[in-house]
Protein backbone atom coordinates (compact mmCIF):
# COMPACT_ATOMS: atom_id res chain seq x y z
CA UNK A 1 0.00 0.00 0.00
CA UNK A 2 1.16 3.25 -0.91
CA UNK A 3 1.55 6.42 1.35
CA UNK A 4 0.79 8.56 -1.17
CA UNK A 5 -2.03 9.16 -3.48
CA UNK A 6 -0.97 8.28 -6.67
CA UNK A 7 -3.62 9.11 -10.06
CA UNK A 8 -3.52 9.40 -13.89
CA UNK A 9 -3.87 12.82 -15.72
CA UNK A 10 -3.32 14.76 -18.99
CA UNK A 11 -0.23 17.46 -19.14
CA UNK A 12 -0.46 19.58 -21.38
CA UNK A 13 2.78 20.13 -23.94
CA UNK A 14 5.05 23.01 -22.03
CA UNK A 15 7.76 25.46 -23.43
CA UNK A 16 10.80 25.35 -21.70
CA UNK A 17 14.31 26.13 -21.87
CA UNK A 18 16.92 23.06 -21.07
CA UNK A 19 19.53 22.29 -20.21
CA UNK A 20 21.55 18.67 -20.20
CA UNK A 21 23.46 17.22 -17.08
CA UNK A 22 24.85 13.85 -16.09
CA UNK A 23 25.93 12.31 -12.99
CA UNK A 24 25.53 11.72 -9.32
CA UNK A 25 25.07 12.79 -6.68
CA UNK A 26 21.73 14.74 -8.18
CA UNK A 27 22.03 17.01 -4.73
CA UNK A 28 25.19 18.31 -6.29
CA UNK A 29 24.60 18.07 -10.02
CA UNK A 30 20.64 19.41 -10.66
CA UNK A 31 21.73 22.72 -8.64
CA UNK A 32 24.59 22.84 -10.76
CA UNK A 33 22.94 21.86 -13.76
CA UNK A 34 20.03 24.72 -12.24
CA UNK A 35 22.81 27.72 -12.21
CA UNK A 36 24.22 27.17 -15.61
CA UNK A 37 20.74 27.57 -16.95
CA UNK A 38 19.59 30.15 -15.19
CA UNK A 39 23.05 32.02 -16.68
CA UNK A 40 22.28 30.61 -20.38
CA UNK A 41 18.67 32.05 -20.04
CA UNK A 42 20.15 35.57 -18.68
CA UNK A 43 22.81 35.90 -21.20
CA UNK A 44 19.85 35.46 -24.48
CA UNK A 45 17.76 37.13 -22.45
CA UNK A 46 14.37 34.62 -22.18
CA UNK A 47 12.31 35.00 -19.29
CA UNK A 48 11.96 33.39 -16.11
CA UNK A 49 8.85 31.51 -14.43
CA UNK A 50 7.10 33.55 -12.12
CA UNK A 51 4.21 30.87 -11.62
CA UNK A 52 4.36 27.24 -10.71
CA UNK A 53 5.83 25.22 -12.25
CA UNK A 54 8.98 26.69 -11.07
CA UNK A 55 11.12 24.46 -12.50
CA UNK A 56 11.38 20.73 -13.54
CA UNK A 57 14.39 18.21 -13.66
CA UNK A 58 13.49 15.45 -16.07
CA UNK A 59 15.88 11.86 -15.31
CA UNK A 60 16.19 9.31 -18.74
CA UNK A 61 17.70 6.91 -16.75
CA UNK A 62 17.29 3.43 -14.78
CA UNK A 63 19.57 4.00 -11.76
CA UNK A 64 19.44 -0.10 -11.59
CA UNK A 65 21.10 -0.14 -14.95
CA UNK A 66 23.25 3.03 -15.43
CA UNK A 67 26.79 3.72 -13.52
CA UNK A 68 26.30 6.75 -11.14
CA UNK A 69 28.39 8.71 -13.05
CA UNK A 70 26.24 8.31 -16.85
CA UNK A 71 22.59 8.85 -15.25
CA UNK A 72 21.31 11.64 -17.68
CA UNK A 73 18.86 14.22 -16.64
CA UNK A 74 17.77 17.22 -17.62
CA UNK A 75 16.97 20.79 -16.13
CA UNK A 76 14.27 22.83 -17.39
CA UNK A 77 12.32 26.22 -16.74
CA UNK A 78 9.37 27.02 -18.09
CA UNK A 79 9.47 30.63 -20.48
CA UNK A 80 6.70 32.09 -22.41
CA UNK A 81 4.97 30.42 -25.45
CA UNK A 82 6.26 32.72 -27.96
CA UNK A 83 10.04 31.72 -26.64
CA UNK A 84 11.69 30.92 -30.01
CA UNK A 85 13.01 27.31 -29.82
CA UNK A 86 17.23 26.93 -30.21
CA UNK A 87 19.68 24.20 -29.51
CA UNK A 88 22.97 25.56 -28.60
CA UNK A 89 25.60 23.19 -27.16
CA UNK A 90 23.53 21.55 -24.29
CA UNK A 91 21.06 23.95 -23.28
CA UNK A 92 17.92 24.37 -25.56
CA UNK A 93 14.66 25.89 -25.76
CA UNK A 94 12.16 22.99 -26.61
CA UNK A 95 8.47 21.47 -26.25
CA UNK A 96 7.99 18.91 -23.74
CA UNK A 97 5.36 16.98 -25.15
CA UNK A 98 1.87 16.66 -23.98
CA UNK A 99 1.26 13.31 -21.90
CA UNK A 100 -0.94 11.00 -19.64
CA UNK A 101 1.53 10.93 -16.49
CA UNK A 102 1.39 9.07 -13.16
CA UNK A 103 1.54 11.36 -10.85
CA UNK A 104 1.74 11.74 -6.76
CA UNK A 105 2.46 14.45 -4.54
CA UNK A 106 5.70 15.01 -2.20
CA UNK A 107 5.27 17.13 0.65
CA UNK A 108 8.77 17.90 2.65
CA UNK A 109 12.49 17.65 1.72
CA UNK A 110 14.18 15.80 -1.27
CA UNK A 111 15.05 13.08 0.94
CA UNK A 112 11.60 11.64 0.47
CA UNK A 113 11.91 11.56 -3.60
CA UNK A 114 13.28 8.05 -3.71
CA UNK A 115 10.33 6.29 -1.54
CA UNK A 116 8.27 7.78 -3.95
CA UNK A 117 9.39 7.58 -7.36
CA UNK A 118 9.87 3.20 -6.03
CA UNK A 119 6.08 3.92 -4.88
CA UNK A 120 5.16 5.34 -7.68
CA UNK A 121 6.75 2.89 -10.12
CA UNK A 122 5.71 -0.20 -8.09
CA UNK A 123 1.96 1.13 -9.26
CA UNK A 124 2.99 2.33 -12.87
CA UNK A 125 3.59 -1.63 -13.44
CA UNK A 126 1.11 -2.93 -10.86
CA UNK A 127 -1.62 -1.30 -13.06
CA UNK A 128 0.07 -2.74 -16.36
CA UNK A 129 1.24 0.56 -17.53
CA UNK A 130 4.57 1.52 -19.64
CA UNK A 131 6.34 4.29 -18.93
CA UNK A 132 7.25 6.23 -22.13
CA UNK A 133 9.49 8.77 -21.74
CA UNK A 134 11.61 10.19 -18.94
CA UNK A 135 10.29 10.80 -15.13
CA UNK A 136 9.96 14.97 -14.54
CA UNK A 137 10.03 16.14 -10.98
CA UNK A 138 7.78 19.33 -10.95
CA UNK A 139 8.74 22.00 -8.40
CA UNK A 140 5.55 22.93 -7.40
CA UNK A 141 6.53 24.96 -4.36
CA UNK A 142 10.52 25.83 -4.12
CA UNK A 143 12.79 28.69 -3.16
CA UNK A 144 16.46 28.66 -1.79
CA UNK A 145 15.54 30.01 1.16
CA UNK A 146 12.40 27.92 2.02
CA UNK A 147 12.83 25.45 4.79
CA UNK A 148 12.56 21.60 3.11
CA UNK A 149 9.88 20.82 5.08
CA UNK A 150 7.69 23.30 3.03
CA UNK A 151 8.99 21.83 -0.58
CA UNK A 152 6.20 20.43 -2.67
CA UNK A 153 7.04 18.02 -5.61
CA UNK A 154 5.22 16.48 -8.07
CA UNK A 155 6.74 13.31 -9.40
CA UNK A 156 5.21 12.72 -13.46
CA UNK A 157 5.55 9.28 -15.07
CA UNK A 158 4.36 9.55 -18.83
CA UNK A 159 2.83 6.43 -19.04
CA UNK A 160 0.90 4.42 -21.87
CA UNK A 161 -2.07 1.94 -21.55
Amino acid sequence: MSQYEIKIKSVPALRVASLWGKGLPFAVTVPKAYEELVAWMAEKKISFPTESPLGLALYYDDPAAVPPEEMRFKMALPVPAETPEVAEGKAAVEVLPEAEVAYLTVRGPYTNLEDAYSQLYGWVFEKGLQPTDAAREVYVRWSESMPPEEQVTEIQVPVER
